[in-house]
């Protein structure tokens, strides 16, 4: 597939590596004690910097990131400035791409602007996240391009929303704007909770192939008076491999005749009568209706001469299913299959165009409206219900959700407001670099959270709390440590730089400095001699342990740290190799190698992302 090319690409495509790591302060708190310390976050601060700021904490760990980044319309005047040519953009523009960034066009400025910036959200969503972008027509091809060009091994989708009833101009009539959702090629959004009473099961015929194009689809499944599958016959493929077919594929006819005393066959047939195919082979089938992933009814159809109707289990059900997420029974011991306790939804799709008026931009007016009382407070807020009902499709009781255009905090009142209605846990991050992120962002978290409006239109507040955040220092200041920030942050830092790509948080035994206070139970020093680190109760320079490997940073501010046998004999932890950062290696090659140690001197040994 051809990338797409514009002016000042080279200057950003890599520019997330030259971004550098800055650290998160929080400045103020808000709400439920248990949320405050948690990881709510509204951040005020260019979203670049603030983005490459969550790598070391949340790098592979956000489940669902939505973004409504300037659409480029080349309007003015917007509180939320619709348009490159806004200052801050201009001005990161200037610093990175250079003075021929005058002259780009201002599709190329707001491509420069983009690219580095999917980079990081990039990094930061999760093997099974989906990252949800909204724009409007104006940048609609660019943006797929470079999605495609980024997320080649995904699936992108383009979901169509009826944004209001129509806005004339140029001799069109513009009612939608667009989202690009990208997700992985196996996508399983979560079902639609209004679906109540439907079938988790859905017909087994496929009627956009036919016998021609997939005989090993096309087989008789042969069907007793109490309905149980007495056995499948052989499949088109396998009778003209046996022989027992000689004519042309597209001649075969279904036999309704040949049928033993006291069964039924049916054949894959359309709704409309035409011949097709079943969307399993006879195999798979067989293994499926054994496990009670098949159910055969009572044909209501007349179109054709088939009495039953034969229905399956769609992957995503099953894998509920084989996971414990959903609980089964057997309405019947007869036959084998499986009904679904308290099935809320059919709905395991998400429709690729949106008309639903509750996602009207208007709607998410009168919202600001309600919760500010002020209707030119912000312009064209998102509602929440498209917001609402997009992320409840795509995460889970305890996830995460990032917004790093985040705008008047939309993101974050439907987290908010999911987690009330189902008891969940979900989280949000929120970054906005302009102004108002104080004002109007986390405002608007506050209100929702305690409550808004008065009498008849008065809103219960959702609970919950987050903290606000600004950018601090960078953790580098040229090839050094910055030696004034908190010695925690610094070892979080090298740690990430250490392990990224190794692995997620949860997988990585981590033993913060906090919790090394006592000596070991058994009283052994020196390298290995406690055994794995859940015996290490006095190991202060440990980073952690991953991949076989411990990591040790030996950092004192002020003073000067060697590796020498002594040091060795303050380290505890038993490991198939070492990596250790210290100031100065007093000890020989040899010993290096006998001890399987990696030295790295401090800091300008710490590797670049």
């Amino acid at each position: 597939m051809p990338m797409l090319k514009w002016a000042g690409k080279e200057k950003v495509v890599n520019h997330h590596n030259d971004v550098p790591f800055r650290v998160l302060e929080r400045k103020w708190a808000f709400g439920d004690g248990a949320c405050t310390n948690g990881e709510n976050m509204v951040i005020h601060g260019d979203n670049l910097a603030a983005l490459k700021a969550l790598l070391p904490q949340y790098e592979g760990r956000v489940k669902c990131i939505y973004i409504d980044p300037p659409y480029n319309t080349g309007n003015e005047g917007w509180v939320y400035n619709d348009n490159v040519n806004d200052p801050q953009i201009k001005k990161w523009l200037g610093e990175v791409v250079g003075k021929e960034g005058e002259d780009f066009s201002r599709h190329d400025k707001w491509l420069c602007m983009m690219y580095p910036r999917l980079r990081l959200l990039q990094k930061l969503l999760t093997e099974d996240g989906v990252l949800i972008i909204s724009i409007g027509f104006q940048e609609l091809a660019n943006l797929w391009l470079i999605c495609n060009e980024m997320f080649s091994t995904k699936q992108i989708t383009l979901i169509t929303v009826q944004t209001s009833g129509g806005k004339p101009s140029g001799g069109f009539n513009h009612q939608s704007e667009y989202m690009i959702c990208i997700a992985p090629k196996k996508f399983i959004p979560n079902p639609l909770p209004e679906d109540k009473g439907l079938s988790p099961y859905h017909g087994m015929n496929l009627a956009t192939f036919n016998q021609e194009q997939r005989p090993n689809q096309v087989y008789p499944i042969f069907i007793n008076s109490q309905g149980q599958m007495v056995r499948v016959g052989k499949s088109l493929k396998q009778l003209v491999k046996d022989g027992e077919y000689t004519g042309k594929l597209k001649d075969f006819t279904f036999d309704y005749d040949n049928v033993p005393e006291g069964e039924t066959v049916v054949w894959p047939v359309s709704d409309k009568g035409f011949p097709c195919v079943w969307r399993l082979q006879p195999l798979r089938f067989e293994s499926d209706y054994a496990k009670g992933y098949i159910r055969i009814i009572t044909a209501r159809k007349k179109n054709n001469k088939n009495k039953y109707s034969v229905q399956f289990l769609s992957e995503g059900i099953i894998k509920k299913i084989e996971s414990g997420e959903f609980k089964t029974y057997r309405p019947s011991s007869l036959v084998p299959t499986l009904e679904i306790e308290n099935f809320t939804s059919g709905g395991t799709t998400i429709d690729t165009i949106l008309t639903d008026k509750a996602y009207y931009t208007a709607k998410g007016k009168e919202e600001m409206i309600d919760i500010f009382g002020d209707k030119e407070i912000f312009s064209y807020p998102k509602p929440v219900a498209l917001l609402h009902d997009i992320l409840s499709r795509v995460m889970g009781p305890n996830d995460i959700a990032l917004d790093s255009f985040a705008g008047s905090g939309t993101t974050a009142h439907a987290v908010l407001k999911m987690n009330k209605e189902d008891g969940g846990n979900r989280k949000f991050i929120l970054i906005e670099m302009m102004d108002y992120a104080d004002t109007v962002t986390a405002e608007r978290v506050k209100r929702v959270i305690s409550g808004y409006g008065e009498g008849d239109k008065a809103v219960e507040g959702t609970g919950g709390g987050f903290g606000y955040y600004e950018l601090g220092e960078p953790l580098m200041i040229g090839e050094n440590l910055n030696e004034e920030l908190p010695l925690e942050k610094i070892r979080e830092y090298v740690w990430y730089m250490e392990t990224r790509g190794m692995g997620s948080v949860a997988n990585v035994e981590v033993l913060p400095i906090a919790n090394a206070n006592s000596q070991s139970e058994n009283g052994n020093i020196g390298i290995g001699n406690t055994g794995n680190i859940g015996n290490i109760k006095n190991d202060p320079y440990l980073l952690g342990v991953v991949g076989g490997a411990a990591y040790y940073f030996c950092y004192e501010k002020g003073s000067t740290v060697k590796l020498n046998r002594a040091l060795l004999r303050k380290l505890k932890t038993k490991a198939e190799r070492y990596v250790i950062y210290a100031d100065i290696c007093l000890l020989d090659d040899s010993e290096l190698e006998k001890y399987n140690i990696t030295f790295k001197k401090i800091p300008r040994d710490i590797a670049r992302l």
